[in-house]
């Protein structure tokens, strides 16, 4: 069956999301096995996302596998669709998810949940897998929330944690084998898969092992990335030149869970970003990784890139650098003149608060690069902050204020022009790090240090605060950490309506629901006994929970760790990777 949208396309909003024909996407007759691959938030977001891009190459590969994609429709799609009973379909063939084999979900953002409850609700499949029988397809997640797949595992038949790449390869040429046994049969043939947790047959009574690539090199290249019709968040070619960060910022979930630092070789990223220039041409291409500028040879690969393709005026950008001068030399040798916005991420205002995460970065570092980047011209400089971060005084968060007015006042006289922006987030601990049994700000606390932030800098000429909204904050706080009762509390969210919370103000909806189920708002935010299991210990991320330990007892000594690169710290990762020290010898 085929969906028939053209009658519908003209009366939404960017109809070209919804067309699936674009440049470099895939169209299969002849298969198998099929899967879509659903992305639960709209296209424009989806469609940036890197490891869709990997994935939809790769696994187009399998012979005999066909991978679509899906992603969620915008409201007014969605109204056409209930209105005229059209099913949730697939972008390339407009197949109905429920006529696939695996409908699988990415999910990077926890407050995305309720969309997947969405999306299997428009396509007819029922929410909860007992509920599905053989005459629907299997239901699975991956990415990065999944390292703790408690809160979303009663809807879905297994789930993907770690890297994709292999252990998804293996999946694909399984289902294609044995494309007619049943559901449960190829369950059983995928339990045994580093990375792969099948809540029915393992009853988390089985560490499930994190599926990690050891070899970025070994990896098949996805040059052939897709070129959409309408404008995206991220609308470039983008090559992961490195997987994994050294730096152990005590807060950071990514740098945990994508241990151990992974580099391409020089030569392989320049002839990923050849084929991908040639197949998609594009004229920006993003240098992705956790932390781009520590990329053993990115200088290297900068200058190749700008030597190879000067005359095309091609645009590199790199969306995460460290804060000193080296890293706007680098930016400026990227820029080609054009000077849009320089990030800074010192996390915290004051020192004690910086050592206290590991951030390994002083108030000094982070005032030359201010300098030099003014000097080279930038106008714009965006500064990133948390406030709530364990062992926090309101010292600690005056002295982000503190901080941004020393900017303001060393580099205004350099540019009269000069704009600073400084954007607070508040902090929600993550599973596997060590801050995952810290108490997470209540709704007051937030408040109290929102108005004390806003009274700072009230009058501060060239500098202008943005906060996070509280509301995203403290859901994202339930969910990120939650146990079993989290699958009630996300499907009666959306029963009431809670979904696309990107977009809306849902907060009332969920807040009714977390009253109308009884749960204790202190339960969730409360600090963790560290000598109790948690939800998420089912999963062994191969970095060892008594590093974290002892990297939460640093952090209240305000001791820092040296960055791998530096000195192994002993996380626990060469159990598995003896080698993991290679890129820092």
């Amino acid at each position: 069956m085929r969906v028939d949208l053209d009658k519908y396309l003209l009366k939404v909003e960017k109809p070209g999301q919804y067309l699936g024909n674009e440049i470099n996407s895939i169209h299969k007759e002849k298969f198998d096995a099929r899967m879509c691959l659903f992305f639960p938030d709209i296209y424009e977001v989806g469609m940036s996302n890197l490891g869709i891009r990997i994935l939809y190459s790769i696994l187009n590969r399998v012979e005999g596998f066909s991978l679509e994609r899906g992603f969620s429709p915008m409201e007014d799609m969605e109204k056409i669709m209930r209105e005229n009973d059209v099913p949730m379909f697939s972008l390339e063939s407009k197949t109905p998810l429920k006529e696939f084999d695996v409908v699988g979900f990415s999910l990077s953002y926890e407050m995305c949940y309720p969309n997947v409850l969405n999306a299997l609700d428009l396509a007819g499949i029922p929410l909860r897998r007992e509920d599905r029988g053989e005459e629907y397809p299997l239901i699975m997640a991956g990415g990065t929330c999944m390292v703790n797949p408690i809160p979303m595992e009663k809807f879905l038949d297994f789930i993907v944690i770690g890297d994709g790449e292999e252990v998804m390869t293996k999946i694909a040429k399984i289902l294609v084998e044995n494309k007619d046994r049943s559901k449960v049969e190829k369950l059983e043939l995928i339990k045994d898969f580093d990375g792969v947790y099948v809540p029915s047959i393992h009853k988390r009574d089985k560490k499930i092992k994190r599926s990690i690539v050891s070899n970025l090199d070994d990896v098949e290249y996805y040059e052939d990335q897709i070129v959409p019709y309408i404008n995206i968040v991220h609308d470039r070619a983008t090559v992961e030149i490195q997987r994994g960060c050294s730096r152990g910022c005590r807060f950071c979930q990514a740098g945990i869970v994508y241990r151990p630092v992974r580099e391409r070789s020089l030569d392989k990223n320049v002839e990923l970003i050849e084929r991908m220039i040639k197949n998609t041409g594009y004229g920006e291409v993003s240098l992705s990784s956790l932390s781009s500028s520590d990329y053993s040879k990115i200088d290297n690969l900068i200058k190749i890139i700008k030597d190879r393709y000067d005359h095309r005026n091609l645009g590199i950008s790199l969306p995460s650098l460290r804060m000193n001068t080296h890293s706007v030399e680098v930016a400026e040798d990227i820029s080609g003149g054009k000077r849009t916005g320089f990030t800074f991420a010192p996390e915290a205002g004051s020192q004690r608060m910086r050592d206290i995460i590991n951030k390994g970065v002083n108030e000094e570092d982070v005032l030359e690069t201010a300098e030099a980047a003014v000097r080279g011209g930038w106008e714009t400089l965006k500064f990133y902050f948390m406030i709530g971060l364990p062992f926090e005084t309101d010292e600690d968060v005056k002295g982000i204020y503190d901080l941004a007015k020393k900017v303001v006042d060393k580099c205004r006289p350099i540019n009269k022009r000069l704009n600073v922006t400084v954007s607070v987030s508040n902090f929600v601990p993550k599973p596997h790090t060590p801050f995952q049994w810290a108490e997470q700000m209540n709704f007051e606390e937030m408040k109290r240090k929102h108005t004390m932030l806003r009274d700072l800098f009230r009058g501060q000429k060239s500098c202008n605060l943005k906060i996070h909204d509280m509301k995203k904050s403290y859901l994202e706080g339930f969910l990120s950490r939650g146990d079993e009762k989290i699958s009630d509390l996300i499907e009666l969210a959306w029963k009431n309506g809670a979904k696309l919370d990107d977009y809306k103000d849902n907060f009332n909806i969920w807040k009714n629901a977390i009253e109308e189920l009884g749960m204790e708002e202190n339960e969730y935010l409360k600090p963790r006994d560290m000598e109790r299991e948690l939800p998420w210990d089912i999963v062994d991320i191969s970095v060892d929970k008594e590093f974290l330990k002892k990297e939460l007892k640093k952090a209240e000594e305000v001791a820092l760790t040296p960055e791998c690169r530096t000195k192994c710290s002993n996380c626990g990762i060469r159990k598995r990777f003896p080698n993991c020290m290679v890129i820092a010898k």
